[in-house]
């Protein structure tokens, strides 16, 4: 995919040209996005839309959303519809489980693509494209590269937004940290390892949410 592929699809004056399988959501000031490379059973990503006088370099990552004067009502607004798409992603796992399970929802502290998107993502990590420690570390939620959208919030609400921005360059190193279970801590070898043992809580989990 274009580094620059989510910023064409904000860009969308009639979202809806997108196809179904790309496209899950659209608000009048955002778009969601099934990602096309999920990380885990459910991925989604939230956008804000890009319309007319809106400048590209405003949102084109957390750094420079947190820059913005505008940042909380696009944080109030990418929070509205993530909403509306956890709550389609949880009778999805209903409706194919019987059980549902945690949805974090964050930003990564340096994105690989260019345009702000808002990750709602299943907390399984289960995916075959999953692949790398990158991969991984940038979706733990306890590790500090995936930033949760209370916490973003919650800096803009302090006043101290232009800050963190300051920051966030430095939790790349973060994605070279060891390979450890986010749920019970456990360290693993390898990628296989640890996909085995996500596999495995995972199986474990919706075994204990179905009793």
């Amino acid at each position: 995919m274009a580094l620059t592929a989510l910023r064409e699809m904000a860009r969308l004056g009639r979202p809806s040209v997108l196809p179904p399988s790309t496209l899950l959501l659209e608000t009048p000031t955002t778009i969601a996005v099934f990602d096309k490379y999920p990380k885990a059973t459910y991925h989604v990503l939230v956008m804000p839309r890009l319309l007319p006088g809106m400048r590209d370099s405003d949102l084109d990552s957390l750094a420079s959303l947190l820059r913005n004067s505008g940042a909380r009502m696009v944080l109030d607004q990418l929070a509205d519809a993530a909403a509306e798409v956890e709550e389609m992603v949880r009778d999805e796992m209903v409706k194919t489980t019987g059980v549902s399970w945690g949805v974090n929802m964050g930003f990564h502290a340096m994105p690989s693509m260019h345009h702000l998107h808002l990750h709602v993502i299943s907390d399984d990590l289960h995916s075959p494209a999953l692949k790398t420690k990158k991969h991984y570390n940038s979706f733990r939620p306890d590790l500090g590269f995936f930033i949760s959208l209370r916490e973003v919030r919650a800096w803009i609400d302090a006043g101290i937004g232009l800050d963190r921005a300051q920051t966030l360059p430095a939790k790349e190193a973060l994605l070279r940290e060891r390979l450890t279970c986010f749920k019970c801590g456990m360290p693993l070898a390898n990628i296989p390892a640890l996909k085995a043992h996500l596999e495995y809580e995972f199986a474990q989990e919706k075994g204990h949410l179905r009793r």
